[in-house]
């Protein structure tokens, strides 16, 4: 999963210097920005989903390890 949310990071950090760019150009094209910014905030939210999942289960091994030890 690290290799995956690390292409992730990247497409993520490559369409923010393209938003940038396309922004700094005189005459910016507002559609082509758009477009860039949805397919960003998509790679967003999917490293946020994932990162909450890896954190979820995390937590939930923690949980159970510590009920077994009681136990």
């Amino acid at each position: 999963m690290t290799n995956y949310v690390d292409r992730l990071r990247k497409a993520h950090q490559a369409l923010s210097d393209a938003i940038r760019r396309e922004a700094a150009r005189p005459g910016a094209d507002m559609l082509a920005l758009a477009v860039l910014k949805k397919r960003r905030l998509l790679i967003k939210d999917r490293l946020s989903a994932l990162l909450r999942e890896a954190t979820g289960l995390r937590t939930v091994r923690r949980a159970r390890a510590r009920r077994m030890q009681r136990a």
